[in-house]
């Protein structure tokens, strides 16, 4: 119920959002990142650039099924057209759900019931990447998993300890092997910084801890170590998500500041895409 609703006023702000005129202006192969090991560099609206990509090991458009939260979800609803010369783009994500299990909880007095929400995301993991057979997943999470976390038995992990890391760990490298089970390459998207606000409608809501870029940066360490650079990679979203104001904290771009809208999104994928053409097959 609550992932319905949820889906609801996404699909409600971006009707607002078409209303009023909001559009994505630039053709999104207008700015490629000609440089693939690190993040881009955008830090602010995009240039003219390159209008093709870097060379891909594989033929384009590459089939790449996106995991993960509604982030994931908003992402693929709001894509640029453009995306499919390089991208052969399937939505396997499940709003509202993360990978932790139990109730996360907030210091705003917000909690969500993980397991309620998603309690079987690693077998509907393993059974949507069999079906889906993408050449690349691409797993979009992060805004569930900056959270301290109660658990059935009561017990409380708190965020970045020890326990906590080692829960989170453990859970994503199951994720990462029910993907590996179809043969695909795993693409973690590290987290961009979010600019949650206390406006925002419910759901999504506040999530005040979501905008600590600390537990960012914590999350996308732990990321880094599930990857073997050989089957498992991490993949960088834009800088200008934290270093550009305009961008980062813009309600154009992400309409509660962790989902995204068209321009959000096109800035999005012209960092991520020059990095999934070229993860080794």
């Amino acid at each position: 119920m609550v992932a319905r609703r949820f889906v609801v006023t996404v699909l409600l702000v971006m009707a607002v959002v078409a209303a009023v005129g909001w559009r994505l202006t630039l053709p999104v192969d207008g700015h490629w990142v000609a440089a693939v090991t690190g993040p881009s560099s955008t830090a602010g609206p995009a240039t003219p650039g390159p209008t093709t990509p870097p060379p891909s090991p594989r033929a384009t458009p590459v089939k790449v099924a996106i995991f993960g939260d509604s982030q994931a979800t908003a992402l693929f609803a709001t894509r640029p057209r453009e995306v499919s010369k390089y991208l052969q783009l399937t939505d396997q994500s499940i709003s509202a759900c993360g990978i932790m299990r139990g109730r996360v909880m907030s210091r705003s007095g917000e909690r969500f019931d993980l397991i309620g929400a998603c309690p079987n995301w690693r077998s509907a993991w393993r059974a949507d990447a069999l079906r889906a057979k993408p050449d690349i997943a691409l797993v979009v999470l992060g805004a569930w998993d900056v959270f301290d976390v109660k658990g059935e038995d009561g017990t409380t992990l708190v965020f970045a300890t020890a326990g906590w890391d080692a829960t989170f760990l453990g859970l994503l490298r199951d994720g990462v092997t029910a993907i590996r089970e179809s043969g695909a390459q795993v693409a973690l998207a590290e987290l961009p910084c979010y600019r949650p606000r206390t406006t925002n409608p419910r759901p999504p809501g506040w999530w005040p801890e979501r905008g600590e870029d600390e537990r960012i940066r914590h999350v996308n360490d732990l990321l880094r170590q599930v990857a073997d650079g050989v089957h498992v990679f991490t993949v960088t979203p834009a800088t200008a998500f934290c270093a550009d104001q305009v961008i980062g904290d813009n309600r154009r771009y992400r309409y509660d500041g962790v989902h995204y809208l068209q321009p959000g999104a096109k800035v999005y994928f012209e960092a991520i895409i020059p990095q999934l053409l070229t993860l080794p097959s």
